[in-house]
């Protein structure tokens, strides 16, 4: 019997242990960061199976999946561009207020690998002085099991949220970039 117990313990930590060490595909984690006085960047970083099962959910035309194709990378940039949906409140460098402006995504790279995938584009449309952020994130979110990791990062502050389909992959930011 202690014998049947210990085997089926070692067999319970064997499969959970191997169970740890996947890659959860329904995990995606996207960032904003200032990396420089008004310079501002949006990198998402999900497995390629991730990326390429959600861009086929909105785009059945898709190219197939093959990360040395010039086309393919168009098409998943598009997908992420997309689904790109953040708003912010503000002052620009002459202290005009800016309100609810779109931010949009400008020149970027692209890493497609199977294990993880890395894409970063410089943010255009930051003011000076941001004061709220609105994001609506809809990238990755075409799967009900799926939930996002949203980031927002300056200097030493980092704002974290769950962006999942009880919150429609949605948030907002007040007060936090404006502190100093």
């Amino acid at each position: 019997m202690v014998l049947l117990i210990r085997s089926l313990s070692i067999m319970i930590i064997v499969a959970f242990s191997k169970v740890c060490l996947a890659h959860d595909t329904n995990i995606a984690t996207f960032h904003i960061s200032q990396i420089a006085e008004q310079e501002w960047i949006y990198e998402v970083m999900t497995p390629l199976y991730n990326l390429d099962r959600s861009a086929r959910a909105t785009n059945k035309a898709l190219s197939p999946a093959d990360t040395k194709s010039i086309q393919y990378k168009q098409e998943i940039i598009a997908y992420i561009k997309q689904g790109f949906d953040v708003k912010v409140s503000g002052y620009d460098d002459k202290k005009v207020s800016v309100n609810a402006a779109g931010l949009t995504l400008g020149k970027g790279r692209i890493k497609l690998d199977d294990h993880l995938s890395v894409l970063i584009f410089k943010i255009k449309g930051m003011p000076k002085s941001v004061k709220e952020i609105e994001f609506h994130i809809t990238n990755m979110s075409e799967h009900l099991r799926h939930n996002n990791i949203f980031r927002i990062i300056k200097g030493r502050k980092n704002k974290h949220f769950l962006l999942n389909k009880e919150n429609n992959f949605s948030g907002r930011v007040t007060t936090f970039l404006s502190k100093e």
